[in-house]
């Protein structure tokens, strides 16, 4: 009779604690590189550098965003507003959310080359600090211009967006319900089992 007890008591909290464990693996977060080879010069005068890629199949929405630049040279990196800017853009619409930048030097790589890496995490606007819990499915484009006069232009070697994003809200509440559906059959088959080997 003791045995049937801590049975019939222990075997909810285990269902309790699996459930748990798969709450939390189907929010957990995925992350999603693209790399793209766009490449030319950053003008000066007033003219801009501009790219767009289109990005699908990521079936969640944004957590945050990390992009990297690669330049030629360090030239106009100087983080402020005397030199390179830039714009990410998400959307092709004239009042899609984007964040703007000033890129400065971060890293260098062995070729010579300047890289310059940021990560845009908060909510989105226009101009927003990130795209938190957006569709990361969409056309992603890159603005780039030079404040500086010195008629020295620097270049975009390449770039590169890593996505991280976590399910849909309303996936997740699926997989919850589907979850918690089947432990309350369970405990219910459970609890029956009991009462039928305590009346026997």
């Amino acid at each position: 009779m003791h045995t049937s007890f801590r049975n019939t008591h222990a075997r909810p909290a285990i269902l309790s604690s699996l459930f748990a464990a798969l709450l939390s693996f189907s929010a957990q977060a995925g992350l999603y590189t693209f790399p793209f080879t766009d490449s030319g010069p950053i003008p000066q005068e007033g003219a801009v550098f501009s790219v767009e890629q289109t990005i699908s199949g990521i079936e969640r929405s944004i957590s945050s965003v990390d992009l990297i630049l690669t330049f030629n040279d360090k030239v106009s990196l100087t983080g402020d507003r005397s030199g390179i800017q830039g714009l990410l853009n998400l959307g092709a619409e004239p009042d899609c959310p984007f964040v703007s930048f000033q890129p400065v030097v971060t890293s260098t790589t062995s070729h010579g080359n300047r890289i310059y890496d940021v990560t845009f995490s908060g909510p989105p606007g226009t101009p927003g600090i990130g795209f938190d819990g957006l569709d990361p499915n969409n056309t992603w484009a890159l603005v780039l211009w030079d404040n500086d006069t010195s008629g020295i232009e620097n270049g975009l070697v390449s770039w590169r967006l890593d996505i991280t994003a976590v399910p849909e809200p309303v996936t997740v509440a699926l997989i919850c319900f589907g979850v918690m559906a089947a432990v309350v059959k369970l405990i219910g088959g459970w609890h029956k089992s009991s009462r039928a080997t305590t009346a026997a």
